[in-house]
């Protein structure tokens, strides 16, 4: 009994004691060790295997990975300062309201306007002063509020949060320091790759605009000078087309109506006068001449413009139809131009049913109604059941350039002049459209007496 006794003072109070506190006091420091030398390793892995690519989200996840095991940790979360506010982006665990604007007067601006190096907070009640944290949610007792600084300016915050109370150490603190410092290089970075990024898609976009636009004006010049040969080649063919046709008329005057010769004579006329139409009409619409306004019948626009490129449309297996009202009044309009608009509405439409597997057609309608304003006005319609115009294109179709078509198939300016010469009349076109079951392009124009 009083061995045991000796033994138990000696314990306490001699050499052994001192051993034991050693052995106590070393293995605390080599558990601080530790602890430094992961939360060393936490840095390192920040600074070395973080993308700039990677999200944000991702980012919050890697760190939050192996964050417990050297500070107490249930919740990570990454705000940044986007303009003039203030956003949730990234949490672990994840929540549904990332991407969560946080109030003028949450604490999380008071510490960015008092531009705060480090808060530490233990929450108090039910933690209604930060309820864009997750607070109540993950019974948060402590968390640590960092801001991310690059040179001095502040990007965001780092939220580090405990369900256990008073629990961080001035360590704990200096590292969060640490950590947040380099989140927000982290963060900085991404920003700048992302404009980097953005900066060189918008370089290659203008690059692949100057290419296109260079080779849809070189198109444009040939399509000019083609319209120029076509003009020639008509010409020419204007004076031995009307020698054919009144050579014609006189052998008919010289034959009796039964003779069999009769009625090829009829033919011959009947077809050099649609020739000589066709040839009129090609004149007419390469003829270079200031616009000249006058009453303006839009059947016969319809008309005059089909006896020039009915037979390309139809020649492609589509069927055109019809439908004119009759009676239509006129528009004060140079007929030129309108031409030039319903041949690029047809041409757009027979290009739209290329492809197409179904019975195709064109519907060419004409009409009166009134407009969101009250006007009357004459309107021509050209429908097609083809491809359809893609959302994201609807808005587009009228740009200068813009074509999803090969640049040896189109510049990009025929709905853009159309919608021009329309808008110079007083008028516009509109466009309905689905995808892949057709789209219906409408020339809107005020009737004479409606004009303002």
């Amino acid at each position: 009994m009083i061995d045991d006794k000796a033994r138990l003072i000696e314990n306490l109070t001699g050499v052994r004691s001192s051993k034991l506190n050693y052995y106590v006091e070393l293995k605390k420091r080599n558990r601080e060790i530790v602890i430094q030398n992961r939360r060393l390793e936490i840095i390192h892995q920040l600074s070395r295997d973080i993308n700039i690519d990677m999200s944000l989200e991702m980012i919050v996840q890697r760190v939050y990975e192996n964050l417990p095991l050297v500070i107490p940790c249930d919740f990570l979360g990454l705000i940044t300062l986007e303009g003039s506010e203030l956003r949730l982006v990234a949490t672990q665990p994840p929540l549904p309201c990332n991407g969560l604007v946080v109030p003028r007067n949450s604490v999380l601006w008071e510490t960015i306007r008092k531009q705060q190096e480090q808060v530490y907070l233990c929450v108090a009640g039910d933690g209604k002063l930060l309820e864009e944290l997750p607070v109540r949610q993950f019974e948060l007792n402590c968390l640590i509020l960092d801001p991310l600084k690059v040179k001095q300016n502040i990007i965001g915050m780092l939220v580090i949060g405990t369900r256990e109370k008073n629990i961080y150490s001035q360590n704990d603190l200096t590292f969060a320091r640490q950590l947040a410092d380099q989140l927000a290089i982290c963060v900085q970075n991404r920003r700048l790759y992302e404009e980097v990024v953005q900066a060189k898609r918008e370089w290659e976009e203008a690059f692949r605009a100057r290419v296109q636009m260079q080779a849809q004006l070189i198109q444009s010049a040939k399509l000019a000078a083609i319209g120029e040969m076509a003009a020639g080649v008509a010409h020419e063919l204007n004076s031995p087309m009307t020698v054919i046709i009144g050579n014609a008329q006189m052998l008919q005057r010289e034959l009796e109506p039964e003779h069999p010769a009769s009625q090829l004579l009829k033919d011959i006329v009947t077809c050099g006068l649609r020739c000589k139409k066709i040839i009129q009409n090609l004149l007419t619409f390469a003829r270079q001449e200031p616009p000249v306004v006058a009453p303006t019948d839009l059947n016969e626009v319809v008309e005059r413009v089909l006896s020039l490129v009915k037979y390309q449309i139809n020649r492609n297996g589509i069927n055109v139809c019809t439908d004119l009202a009759p009676d239509l009044p006129r528009v004060a309009a140079n007929g030129q131009q309108l031409d030039q608009v319903l041949i690029n509405l047809l041409l757009n439409a027979r290009d739209a049913l290329e492809g197409v597997e179904r019975e195709r057609y064109i519907h060419i309608r004409t009409g009166v109604r009134r407009d969101e304003n009250g006007r009357r006005c004459a309107v021509v319609t050209v429908q097609d059941n083809g491809q359809g115009i893609s959302p994201e294109n609807m808005s587009r179709v009228f740009d200068p350039f813009f074509t999803t078509k090969e640049a040896s198939r189109g510049t990009g300016l025929g709905l853009s002049v159309s919608l021009g010469i329309a808008r110079a009349h007083g008028g516009t076109i509109e466009v309905e459209s689905r995808p892949g079951e057709g789209s219906t392009f409408t020339l809107v124009l005020p009737l004479e007496e409606d004009r303002s």
